[in-house]
C-alpha cells in the first residue's frame, strides 16, 4: 500500500482480455495539498492554537464556552480534511499473460540455397526447423500468446495453430528490413508482457530506405527485457565456396573535354574465384544507341574474397552525353549475374579551355584562383607545383608536357624563373612557351616575390613576351631578405584605368562602385615602365601600374602585379571574384566575345535506388556570369516508358532548386530544364538511371553478424544466436523461464468534492458550521 501522502495513479480503465483478476480490495489514501502533509498539519495545528487566543467572555458560562470552541473545532476538521483530499481506490491483483513473437524472413533471398553445393534453399530449410519445433510450440501455446508473422519490408500476420505455422508456398518479399518489422511487431504487443522473442531469416538487410534504425530496434528491445532468440540461415559469411562476381565501384559521372584521354577506373569483387581469370569490358553508348566495345581487360583474384582493381583508357572523339557500363564476364557456378555491371554517365565538352598553371608558392592566391576558374566547366585547369625545396632538382623540363597537352594558355605564379630555366643547356620550357604565344597562345604572370623581375624573368625568352619592362638589377636570391625597393607597399585599392572587358565586373553605371567595395591588395609587384606596345588596364589610386595587357604575335599576354585578390571571397565578394578570374581566361583565349546567357544544370549524382529522391539545383548566368534573376525555368523528367511528368522548382537566390521522388521502375530517365530569357530559349538536359538489380539476389551472401547484433542486446535477458538445430532447446529455456506476470491494477473510486454533490455538501456543512457559530455570538450578544 502507498504512503497516504503519495498521490494515486489516476483511473485505469477496465482490465483488458489478456488480464485475469485475482483478488481486489479497497485502500483510503489521501492527497494533500502540494503534496506535502507537513503543510496540511502545521496549518492544522496553527488553526488550532487560535481557539486559545479569544476574548475574555465574562458573562459566558462554561457551557457556552464549550459550544463555541466545539464549533470552532469542528470548522478546522474540516477546512483540514479538504486539505488532506481523502480518496478512496481499488486495489486489483491481476495475472497478466505474457506473448510470445515469432518472425519468418519471407523475401526472396531465401530462395537461395541455404548452404553452397545443396539445392535445399534456405526457405526450406526454415520451414523444416519450424517443422522440427512445432511440439515444442504447441507446448509453449498452452502458456503463451504466441504471434507469428512474416516480414520483407513490412509485418504479415501468419496463422498459428496446434504448434503449426501456415506459411506461404514461396517467399515474395523484393526488400529486407529487420528493424522496422521487428520494432513494429514489440509495438503491437505495448502493455503486455515479452516472454520472447524468435527472430529468424538470413540478416541481409536490403531495404533502400529502412523506416527504423537498426539502432532505434535494437534500443526497444533492451528496453522489453525479454530474450530474442535469432535463428539464421544460408552459408557462413567465409563460405569460400560462394561464387560471385560483382562491379562494386564505379564513379556515375565524369566530366571531360573533346578529344582528352579519360582514365576509367573501377572495382571488380570476385568471391571463391582463385586464379581464375575474369574478363572485364567498358560498354560506350552514345545519345544514338551505338555501342563501342572496348576490351575486354582480363583480371585475376588471388584470394577467396578480393577487391581488384580496373583501368581502361577511352579519349571521347565527340562531344555529346554518353553512357558508360563496367561489365564483367559471367562465371559459372554464380548464383546471382545481375550485379555483373554498373553503369555511368560521361558528359564531353566541346571546345574547353585548357589552362597549365604553374605554381612555385602554396599561397592563398592559387588557392582561391583555382576554386574560381574550377567554377566554370569550359576551363580545364591542369595545375603544377614546383617546390621551391627542391631546387637542387630545378629547371624541370616541360617540354613533352606542353607539346601532348595541347594548352591553350600558361599561368605562371610566384615562380622563379630558374624552375624552368637554365640559359645555355636548358632553355627549351620558356622558349617552347613564347614560341607557343607568338603562334596564337596566351600567358598570364601573376605577382609574388620571384615573378617576373624579381624572379630572373629578363633574362629568359619571355622577357620580350611580358608588357612590363624589367630592370637589369631587378632580382630576389632565395636566402637573402626581401629587397622592399621591387614592390609596392599595400593596401592598394584596384581602379580600372580605362574600360576594357576584363575591368567589367558590373553593369557600366554600377563598374566603378562594384571597384570601391572590393578589399584592397596587400601588396604589389613594382613594374618599372609599362612597354609602349602594352595597354594599362589596372593601376593604384597613385597610378602605379597592376595590369597590363599586350598583344604578341597572334598571342595575348597578361602582367598582374598582385597576389591577394583571395581577400575577395573571404570578404564576401566571390561572384566578382569567380567574374574576374574567368574573364581573364577567356580574354586570354580569345573567348571574349564568346559569352551569352547560359543555362545550367546540377545533378549530384546519376545512379540511384527506387523511391530515392533525385535532388538538383539550375539556373541561368549571364553573358558576365552574373545569376539571371528574370528567368522563368521549368524543368520535367522523362521516365523508361515515355511518360513525362513536371518537377516544381523552389527559388534561391541565385539558383532554382527541385526534388522528385523516383518509382519503383528501373531503367533511363531524363531531367530536362527550359529557361525562358528575353526571347531566347534554352534547354539542357541530364540523364540518370535507377537500379535494376535485384536487390534480394543480388549478394547471395547473408549477414548472420547483423542478427548476432540483435541478439546480443538482449543477452543479460537470455537473448542468443540459435543455429537452426538448437531451436527446440531454445524455446524450452524461454518456457522454463519465470516470469513475473502479476501486476496491480489501482482505479480511484471516490475523492472528496470530485463530484457536485458531495461538494456541496461539504459546503453545507462548513456554511452551517460559520451560520451557527455566527448565531449564537449574536444570540448571546458577543457581536
Amino acid at each position: 500500500m502507498q504512503p497516504a501522502w503519495q498521490a494515486s495513479t489516476g483511473p485505469v480503465a477496465r482490465a483488458p482480455s489478456h488480464i485475469h483478476q485475482l483478488r481486489k480490495k479497497l485502500l483510503l489514501h489521501f492527497e494533500p495539498i502540494l503534496n506535502s502533509p507537513l503543510l496540511v498539519g502545521g496549518i492544522a495545528l496553527t488553526l488550532a492554537a487560535l481557539l486559545w487566543i479569544q476574548p475574555r467572555y465574562q458573562l459566558l458560562s462554561m457551557g457556552r464556552r464549550a459550544s463555541l470552541l466545539g464549533l470552532r473545532f469542528s470548522l478546522i476538521v474540516m477546512l483540514t480534511i479538504a486539505m488532506l483530499r481523502p480518496t478512496c481506490v481499488s486495489s486489483s491483483t491481476v495475472q497478466q499473460s505474457a506473448v510470445l513473437l515469432i518472425g519468418l524472413d519471407q523475401t526472396r533471398s531465401m530462395t537461395l540455397p541455404a548452404a553452397s553445393g545443396e539445392t535445399e534453399t534456405r526457405w526450406q530449410a526454415q520451414t523444416d526447423a519450424l517443422a522440427s519445433a512445432a511440439g515444442q510450440l504447441r507446448t509453449l501455446s498452452e502458456k503463451f500468446d504466441i504471434k507469428v508473422y512474416g516480414y520483407d519490408l513490412t509485418l504479415h500476420e501468419l496463422d498459428f495453430a496446434e504448434g503449426r505455422i501456415v506459411l506461404p508456398e514461396q517467399p515474395t518479399g523484393d526488400q529486407t528490413d529487420l528493424g522496422s518489422p521487428l520494432y513494429d511487431a514489440i509495438s503491437n504487443e505495448r502493455g503486455k508482457r515479452l516472454a520472447g522473442i524468435v527472430w529468424l531469416g538470413d540478416g541481409a538487410q536490403t531495404a533502400f530506405d529502412p523506416r527504423i534504425e537498426i539502432q532505434a530496434t535494437q534500443r526497444e528491445l533492451a528496453h522489453q527485457k525479454a530474450p530474442l532468440l535469432a535463428v539464421p540461415f544460408g552459408p557462413a559469411d567465409a563460405d569460400a565456396e560462394t561464387k560471385d562476381v560483382a562491379v562494386v565501384n564505379f564513379p556515375d559521372q565524369r566530366d571531360v573535354f573533346v578529344k582528352n584521354q579519360l582514365l576509367l577506373e573501377g572495382v571488380v569483387r570476385a568471391r571463391g574465384l582463385v586464379n581464375v581469370e575474369i574478363p572485364v569490358e567498358l560498354v560506350v553508348e552514345d545519345a544514338a544507341g551505338q555501342q563501342t566495345v572496348i576490351g575486354p581487360l582480363p583480371v585475376m583474384a588471388r584470394e577467396p574474397d578480393e577487391f581488384l582493381s580496373v583501368e581502361i583508357p577511352y579519349t571521347p572523339e565527340k562531344p555529346g552525353q554518353y553512357k558508360l557500363t563496367l561489365r564483367a564476364a559471367e562465371q559459372r557456378g554464380e548464383l546471382v549475374v545481375n550485379n555483373n555491371e554498373l553503369s555511368a554517365y560521361l558528359n564531353v565538352l566541346e571546345g574547353g579551355i585548357k589552362v597549365l598553371y604553374v605554381e612555385g608558392d602554396l599561397r592563398w592566391e592559387q588557392k582561391f584562383l583555382k576554386r574560381s576558374l574550377d567554377a566554370s566547366r569550359d576551363i580545364d585547369v591542369d595545375f603544377l607545383w614546383l617546390d621551391p625545396r627542391d631546387r637542387d632538382r630545378w629547371p624541370v623540363d616541360l617540354t613533352r608536357k606542353i607539346q601532348e597537352g595541347a594548352y591553350d594558355l600558361f599561368i605562371l605564379g610566384d615562380l622563379d624563373s630558374t624552375a624552368l630555366y637554365r640559359q645555355g643547356n636548358a632553355e627549351g620550357t620558356l622558349r617552347l612557351m613564347a614560341e607557343q604565344v607568338a603562334a596564337g597562345k596566351a600567358l598570364l604572370m601573376l605577382g609574388g616575390y620571384h615573378s617576373f623581375g624579381p624572379g630572373g624573368y629578363r633574362d629568359t625568352p619571355l622577357a620580350d613576351l611580358l608588357p612590363v619592362e624589367i630592370g637589369r638589377y631587378e632580382r630576389q636570391d632565395f636566402d637573402a631578405p626581401i629587397s622592399r625597393d621591387l614592390h609596392l607597399s599595400g593596401p592598394l585599392p584596384m581602379e580600372p584605368a580605362t574600360g576594357h572587358y576584363l575591368t567589367q565586373l558590373a553593369s557600366p553605371e554600377q563598374n566603378q562602385a562594384v571597384w570601391r567595395t572590393l578589399p584592397p591588395l596587400t601588396g604589389a609587384n613594382k613594374f618599372a615602365n609599362v612597354k609602349p606596345s602594352a595597354r594599362l588596364l589596372l593601376e593604384s589610386a597613385s597610378h602605379e601600374p597592376l595590369l597590363v595587357e599586350q598583344v604578341y604575335g597572334s598571342g595575348r599576354v597578361l602582367a598582374f602585379a598582385g597576389d591577394s585578390t583571395w581577400r575577395w571571397w573571404m570578404q564576401g565578394h566571390a561572384t566578382e571574384h569567380r567574374r574576374f578570374w574567368r574573364q581573364m581566361v577567356l580574354w586570354l583565349a580569345k573567348r571574349d566575345g564568346d559569352e551569352k546567357n547560359a543555362l545550367w544544370l546540377r545533378l549530384p549524382q546519376r545512379r540511384f535506388n527506387p523511391r530515392a529522391t533525385v535532388e538538383f539545383t539550375t539556373g541561368v548566368r549571364t553573358e558576365s556570369g552574373n545569376p539571371q534573376p528574370n528567368a522563368v525555368i521549368q524543368a520535367q523528367v522523362t521516365l523508361p516508358g515515355g511518360e513525362k511528368q513536371p518537377i516544381n522548382l523552389a527559388f534561391g537566390v541565385e539558383e532554382r532548386t527541385g526534388a522528385w521522388k523516383l518509382p519503383e521502375t528501373p531503367g533511363a530517365y531524363l531531367l530536362e530544364v527550359t529557361a525562358q530569357v528575353g526571347g531566347e530559349t534554352l534547354t539542357t538536359e541530364a540523364k540518370f538511371m535507377v537500379f535494376d538489380h535485384d536487390v534480394e539476389l543480388s549478394d547471395s551472401q547473408p549477414d548472420h553478424e547483423l542478427l548476432r547484433r540483435l541478439a546480443l542486446a538482449t543477452e543479460e535477458f537470455g537473448g542468443q544466436f540459435t543455429p537452426p538445430e538448437q531451436l527446440s532447446a531454445a524455446l524450452q529455456k524461454i518456457s522454463e523461464r519465470p516470469l513475473e506476470t502479476e501486476i496491480t491494477v489501482e482505479q480511484k473510486q471516490w475523492q472528496l468534492a470530485r463530484t457536485w454533490w458531495d461538494a456541496w455538501l461539504y459546503f453545507l456543512v462548513v456554511a452551517g458550521l460559520l451560520t451557527s457559530e455566527w448565531g449564537l455570538r449574536k444570540y448571546w450578544g458577543l457581536v
